[in-house]
């Protein structure tokens, strides 16, 4: 009686199990004799925003619009940059404001020299390496371009490329109230970029004479290209559109502005100089 209590019970936890394995393997495809599966699971993290050039988000779109662009674009350049810019190429003689603008172009050359060997251009390194000591002396500390008559372009290479070259995404597009446009990348490689000598021996007054002068002097190489956004049914998508294609064109070392309507020309010279 005792044998077939026990067999009884051994055949009643058999079937049990059985059951219970056909249960599991119905609700599972992987069987648990099976060869361990990987399962791709592809989520969503843009939440119902569309991916724009270098993968960025404009998830602050509306505080952009209302503060960001209306600040930037409606007051500040409408009533201080652009009066301002256009005084400075009036009544300033232009061999000064080259000679200040390539003053200001040459202490980037320090960047680009770094920047360049972070992405394996030791050439173009050397370039700006070069740039920076013939114009630093013989073209009086950067007023003249010494360095171009040689031969030796500008190797211009910022951090925000060098992270996009390295596979960081823009991230989210921001328009900063005084700052101008930008993405959570350019804002990061532009700190970067200040830590670079000889900006961080730079007194806090030096960098804001620094600032405002590159302010004056991009906004002034733009004046000719106003028509661009003012003739756009909406600046503020153009002008995040061009930024980003320019961006993205920066890092794949390809034109990413040649799918833009043929009427806009000035556009890579425009986006060029905003970014300067």
């Amino acid at each position: 009686m005792s044998l077939f209590k026990n067999t009884f019970a051994v055949a009643v936890g058999i079937a049990a199990f059985c059951l219970s394995e056909g249960a599991w393997a119905s609700r599972s495809s992987v069987g648990i004799m099976s060869p361990r599966n990987v399962v791709n699971v592809d989520k969503d993290y843009t939440y119902g925003y569309t991916y724009l050039p270098g993968d960025a988000l404009d998830v602050y779109e509306t505080p952009n619009r209302r503060i960001g662009w209306t600040v930037n674009y409606d007051y500040l350049d409408k009533n201080l940059l652009r009066p301002v810019s256009v005084a400075y190429v009036d009544y300033v003689p232009e061999v000064i404001r080259v000679c200040l603008s390539n003053a200001h172009q040459n202490l980037r050359e320090v960047n680009n020299t770094v920047n360049n060997l972070l992405v394996a251009r030791p050439l173009d390194s050397g370039t700006s390496a070069l740039r920076f000591g013939i114009n630093s002396t013989v073209g009086l500390l950067g007023c003249i371009d010494v360095a171009k008559y040689m031969g030796l372009e500008r190797k211009r290479m910022s951090m925000d490329t060098v992270l996009g070259k390295w596979g960081v995404d823009q991230g989210a597009y921001v328009v900063i109230p005084g700052l101008g446009i930008g993405t959570y990348r350019s804002y990061i490689g532009s700190a970067v970029d200040t830590l670079y000598f000889p900006f961080t021996y730079f007194p806090l007054w030096v960098d804001g004479i620094l600032w405002g002068f590159n302010a004056v002097d991009s906004r002034a190489a733009t004046l000719d290209q106003d028509e661009v956004l003012r003739n756009s049914l909406d600046p503020y998508s153009q002008a995040r559109d061009f930024y980003l294609m320019y961006q993205e064109g920066l890092v794949s070392g390809t034109d990413a502005t040649s799918s833009v309507d043929e009427n806009d020309e000035n556009l890579e010279q425009y986006m060029d100089e905003i970014d300067e």
